[in-house]
């Protein structure tokens, strides 16, 4: 791995590649930064905007249009990339943007309190309103980018509203059983989403027609969020109880339901990080990870939060998942059959951490100035910043998967896989 000069950036939740992969936009303080992400020393563009600090920065799905937001000020402006005059400005006057985003070519502004979802038409002044959406939720956007899924709650209910993306009109409207829905999902393939609840271990799924295919439901606490296998096959349900649920497509029940232990036994490789002794007048504190013998167990957290996260790779064939009660562990499975082929333990907790999106490898952040990757069959390996006093807590990937942005405060780099 090579690591690019050190860039400035102002919040790292903020830093976003272009579609294409060719751009990186980052926010410092009011100026938005566009940089070439082969040659970062290049900057494509700089947008000057009239708020102090932007909050959020998205991309249009052309890889052209980028918008900025102050929640502060309730604004939201767009800029073009290959118009450098190019400036559209969107205030709500009735509704404070809490959010904004893209849906197709319009841009979607939340208000406040989840009064209502707007989606503002670009090239005309047209504008649609779409009351009682929770932000919470979000909005799905469906594969092929015709169709949006929108949580709504009104009358005391939750609903799942279906628009098509051309005007905003709604098509479908379906009433869910969920206490608490805190989002949705649109499947691979664009014929189901799934609603997941909050407030109990609720998980609905629906389809295109409106037809409830499977209600999930259980004791735990809720779910925290859901993920799908790229094939679609697979549906995870991550749950604040530390659990992780596998679904079916073909009969919605669930196939596997995955567990966080601090006991690791059998024929598992177990990488713990450990800490190399100092030579003499060494500033820096170097690491490796040791291949442990198993059993073994992992050092787990005093706090009594369990709340899991899942991800699957690219190809669908590993499943990553982590606890929140063992905040320094990675848990890496096969998906075939579910068997835990990696425990990565590190010495500081893990900050971040997601799946290439092209190839099955993994890298995580944990505050130390250090990237982390793991391969299957290679191990995992560790890369150290050039300058050490980078503390690295969040990386992204670029979309095509030859490099990452490693962001610390501040501050952020290219990485790039050799």
């Amino acid at each position: 791995m090579e690591f690019s000069d050190l860039y400035k950036q102002s919040n790292s939740a903020l830093a976003r590649f272009s579609p294409d992969g060719r751009h990186i936009a980052v926010a410092v303080e009011h100026r938005l930064i566009v940089r070439d992400t082969e040659d970062p020393k290049r900057i494509h563009r700089v947008f000057s905007t009239e708020y102090p600090a932007i909050q959020q920065i998205a991309w249009g799905p052309d890889g052209k249009s980028v918008l900025t937001a102050s929640l502060a000020q309730s604004r939201v402006d767009v800029w073009r990339l290959d118009d450098e005059s190019y400036r559209c400005t969107i205030f709500d006057e009735a509704a404070r943007v809490a959010g904004a985003q893209w849906g197709g070519t319009h841009v979607l502004t939340f208000g406040d309190h989840d009064v209502r979802l707007s989606a503002w038409a670009l090239d005309t002044e047209d504008r649609r309103y779409m009351q009682g959406v929770k932000q919470r939720a979000g909005v799905s956007m469906h594969p092929d980018g015709a169709y949006a899924a929108v949580v709504q709650r009104h009358d005391l209910r939750d609903y799942l509203g279906v628009y098509a993306v051309d005007a905003w009109r709604l098509v479908r409207e379906i009433a869910l059983d969920t206490a608490d829905a805190g989002g949705a999902s649109w499947s691979p393939d664009g014929l189901h989403v799934a609603v997941w609840d909050t407030a109990g271990l609720c998980v609905q799924v629906v389809n295109v027609a409106g037809m409830v295919k499977r209600t999930v439901s259980g004791d735990g606490p809720g779910v925290s969020a859901c993920v799908w296998m790229a094939s679609g096959q697979l549906l995870a349900l991550a749950g604040f109880d530390g659990r992780v649920t596998l679904l079916d497509s073909v009969t919605w029940r669930a196939v596997a339901t995955l567990s966080h232990r601090a006991h690791i036994a059998g024929d598992v490789d177990v990488f713990c990080e450990a800490e190399l002794p100092a030579a003499l007048g060494q500033t820096r504190r170097h690491t490796r990870f040791d291949l442990a013998a198993t059993p073994h167990t992992l050092r787990s957290a005093s706090s009594s939060e369990r709340v899991a996260a899942a991800a699957f790779s690219a190809d669908g064939a590993l499943l990553a998942t982590t606890s929140a009660q063992f905040p320094c562990v990675l848990w890496v499975r096969r998906v075939c059959d579910m068997r835990l082929v990696a425990v990565v333990q590190t010495l500081r907790a893990v900050r971040a951490w997601a799946w290439s999106p092209v190839e099955p490898v993994l890298a995580f952040v944990t505050g130390a100035a250090t990237v982390y990757l793991w391969r299957e069959g290679k191990g995992c390996h560790l890369f150290e910043i050039p300058a050490a006093s980078v503390a690295a807590t969040r990386v992204v990937w670029n979309p095509d998967g030859g490099s990452l942005a490693v962001l610390a405060k501040g501050l952020f780099a290219m990485a790039y896989i050799t």
